[in-house]
């Protein structure tokens, strides 16, 4: 029995032991759940407790059940005047409620005694604009100076600052023409007069802004912010003039002037092409002891870039190393496209080994320039060599401009199958192409002379939800001129230029009538002048240059069908192109067309000297 027992109990600590894990494993997970239970517990009871001792932080107010209020109550400013100030700091929209109330309940504006009523004006109009709602702080200024006392310049100016503080520039200044038109107010609050000003400049009501400017002068000295908000607008009016004379103004106060308002006035001199002045300016600037950063250079570098002034860039930019003010990315963006533009693309080389040699990091930006420039000298290769550079570049890659250049400066140079696989790789890369790109692969289209490709490329613009232009339709019809597809050129204009929503500018049809004469091919040029008829009365410029044509390649008979044409659209032709018509006729003596060249100068109401 014994040896039974102790077998049994050797038994059960076996199963304990290989079920150690599971046991403890319940053990725990009852304990976190007596846990969580008794924390559970606690936390209830202390909000209980917290909702016994703490108050409610939008107590009920007296005024929540005004709808209840008699009419003699609500007319009665004494106690309307409080309920009215007491919504109006937590629930606005019906303290508008209570006043409305108030109004048909009897309430008459013309009967409050006037301290009173700005008081219950000035809570709606401050609450009104604190809450963004511009039109009811409109319209309660405008009934308080209709039927009330008027707004005075306590009411003013708290509607003004709010406003202004608001972002709310227009509703600031529809407040202030409100109250000047009701009352005539002497504002000495030179505060007031510059967010007038601020207003004005942001609101770009410029007609304003020297009359705000005058008035805040006459309070006292501008301070700074003025001065800068006065300059904004000289910028915006390109008055130059005006902008330097603030300038001077500034120092004859000893107004701080910092680094934005130079700029600022420098730039507008830039944008004038008052080179020399800006150039005086920035010396004035540093002999004062003013601030310029690379901002400043860059503006007016960016100047003599766009005149092509680049030796007197180059010069600003060793000036500006010399003060020690490192050239930026901008900078060298500057030097890069000015002498690009000008041709040196020598020194545009060395301003990029500079570039690489200082470590400066390129962009897109800066990238693309340089392709620009290789791609306009003819040096395509070298266009994809630094593509491919950038390509390489993980933080960067080419944007629409990148490849469009890159496009047509292969399509230029007859490579049109390496302009295609461009064309792939900008829409593998997620880009659209847009409409000056697939103009570009049309335009090579003309150099190839392949037809087909031209109108998969414009089923392809169409897919792509890209909206052709008239430069698109032009193209196509070189194409098709010289493809000698005439008849697809006439329905292109006929059809295709209206189902595509392009604007059916009268240039395409001359430019297909004169294709149509080059080649020869009168009557398809009398019917492309008869669709440029339908569409627009010729000018003049447009008849001379058919007709001259006519007369030079001896189309007389097509020269007299377009005069006749004109006469029927009643367009004008000048005398000197219609006398050229007869002088032509008349070497060939061909009586028949001399007769009808002078039949069509009298429909068109011209001198017959012959």
């Amino acid at each position: 029995m014994l040896d039974t027992g102790v077998e049994i109990m050797e038994l059960i600590h076996s199963g304990l032991y290989s079920l150690r894990i599971e046991i403890v494993s319940m053990l725990a997970f009852g304990v976190a759940w007596v846990a969580g239970r008794w924390l559970n517990h606690r936390k209830k009871a202390h909000l209980r407790s917290l909702q016994k001792t703490t108050p409610s932080p939008l107590p009920r107010r007296s005024s929540a059940g005004f709808e209840r209020s008699s009419p003699e109550k609500l007319c009665d400013i004494h106690w309307l005047l409080p309920q009215i100030n007491n919504l109006c700091r937590f629930q606005v929209q019906r303290a508008f409620d209570m006043y409305r109330a108030a109004v048909k309940a009897g309430l008459c504006t013309e009967n409050l005694p006037h301290e009173e009523c700005r008081q219950l004006f000035t809570a709606l109009v401050t609450a009104a604009i604190r809450v963004g709602q511009t039109e009811h702080a409109i319209g309660f200024v405008q009934e308080l100076c209709r039927t009330g006392p008027g707004a005075d310049e306590a009411l003013l100016s708290s509607a003004t600052k709010l406003c202004t503080s608001k972002q709310l520039f227009e509703g600031c200044l529809t407040i202030y023409d409100i109250v000047m038109e009701s009352r005539e107010m002497d504002i000495q609050d030179k505060s007031l007069w510059s967010c007038f000003l601020f207003c004005a400049v942001e609101t770009k009501a410029f007609n304003r802004c020297k009359m705000f400017f005058d008035r805040l002068c006459a309070c006292g000295t501008p301070a700074t912010k003025d001065y800068g908000n006065m300059v904004r607008f000289a910028s915006h009016t390109n008055d130059w003039r005006f902008a330097l004379d603030l300038i001077q103004d500034m120092q004859k106060t000893s107004t701080q002037i910092d680094s934005v308002t130079y700029n600022t006035v420098l730039a507008a001199c830039v944008s004038a092409d008052q080179l020399d002045r800006a150039r005086q300016l920035l010396d004035d600037m540093l002999a004062a002891g003013g601030v310029a950063d690379v901002i400043t250079y860059n503006t007016l570098a960016k100047g003599f870039a766009k005149t092509g002034q680049m030796d007197k860039c180059s010069e600003l930019v060793r000036f500006m190393r010399s003060r020690e003010i490192h050239p930026s990315k901008v900078t060298y963006g500057i030097l890069l496209d000015g002498f690009i533009n000008c041709n040196e693309f020598g020194k545009a080389i060395e301003i990029y080994n500079i570039m690489k040699e200082e470590g400066c990091q390129m962009n897109t930006v800066l990238y693309t320039t340089l392709i620009k420039g290789f791609a306009r000298a003819g040096q395509v290769d070298m266009a994809h060599e630094i593509y491919d550079q950038m390509r390489r570049e993980k933080s960067m890659q080419p944007d629409v401009i990148t490849f469009s250049i890159l496009i047509k400066a292969n399509c230029d140079a007859g490579r049109l199958q390496v302009a295609l696989k461009l064309l792939a790789i900008m829409k593998e890369s997620g880009l659209q192409p847009d409409e000056v790109v697939f103009n570009n692969l049309l335009s090579g289209c003309i150099i190839a002379n392949d037809m087909d490709l031209a109108k998969h490329l414009y089923k392809n613009m169409l897919a792509s939800h890209v909206k052709p232009t008239t430069a698109t339709f032009s193209i196509l019809l070189r194409i098709y001129a010289q493809c000698h597809m005439w008849d697809e050129a006439h329905d292109l204009l006929k059809t295709e230029l209206h189902a595509q929503r392009v604007l059916a500018e009268p240039r395409l049809y001359t430019q297909l009538a004169q294709c149509c004469l080059r080649e020869r091919q009168g009557r398809r040029a009398v019917d492309a002048y008869k669709l440029l008829a339908e569409t627009a009365k010729p000018t003049a410029a447009m008849n001379s240059i058919l007709l001259c044509t006519c007369a030079k390649l001896n189309m007389l008979d097509t020269g007299v069908e377009i005069m006749e044409l004109a006469a029927q659209a009643n367009s004008r032709v000048d005398a000197r192109d219609a006398a050229t018509m007869l002088e032509a006729a008349l070497k060939k003596r061909k009586k028949q067309v001399v007769d009808s060249v002078k039949d069509a100068m009298l429909k068109l109401n011209l001198p017959v000297h012959a």
